[in-house]
């Protein structure tokens, strides 16, 4: 049973957004390339702001395939360099309704 998380933040400057609005593309790409099993992971940016949502699901919540790839290692890092306090904890996110999105 895969329990969702979520983290949201906000970086500190424009150009931390920048940075970690490209992070999640070189990263996706390698794991559309590896496609590791049991791995869900969503990045969104609010349009015009500086404010990030992530969400994330693992099949087997003992493990994450996602810290064997290095392009996805560093998504943390870039964000934990572009916000205040470094990056966030990951919270259990509660699904209580969902239209045409898996999971």
């Amino acid at each position: 049973m895969s329990t969702p998380r979520m983290i949201e933040f906000e970086t500190t400057s424009e150009k931390g957004a920048g940075r970690v609005n490209e992070a999640p593309g070189s990263a996706f790409g390698i794991l559309a390339r590896e496609a590791p099993d049991g791995v869900c992971l969503t990045y969104w940016r609010d349009q015009g702001r500086r404010r990030f949502p992530a969400l994330i699901e693992l099949t087997d919540d003992g493990s994450n395939p996602l810290m064997d790839i290095e392009a996805t290692r560093d998504l943390p890092r870039v964000t934990g360099e572009c916000v205040e306090g470094g990056y966030p904890s990951l919270e259990v996110a509660e699904k209580v309704g969902s239209y045409g999105l898996v999971s």
